[in-house]
């Protein structure tokens, strides 16, 4: 039975892992790159400098996108 649980929740997790990919291909493409450098674990400064914008933009452009990603369908 716990072999069962742990496909299950790896089915989940997959599917939820898919749903974000697609919701993310749906963004801009600058706010995209943006998201896509996070997941990288980048540091706002490091994305600040890739995409040539402030750090603080950086954080309100993460939250805004998040929050613009929460409410996709």
């Amino acid at each position: 039975m716990e072999g069962i649980d742990l496909f299950d929740k790896n089915d989940a997790d997959n599917k939820q892992t898919d749903m974000l990919h697609a919701r993310i291909q749906r963004l801009q493409p600058f706010d995209r790159a943006i998201v896509l450098l996070w997941l990288e674990n980048m540091s706002y400064d490091e994305i600040a400098q890739i995409v040539g914008i402030n750090v603080k933009n950086v954080s309100v452009r993460l939250y805004r996108i998040k929050e613009q990603l929460k409410q996709m369908n």
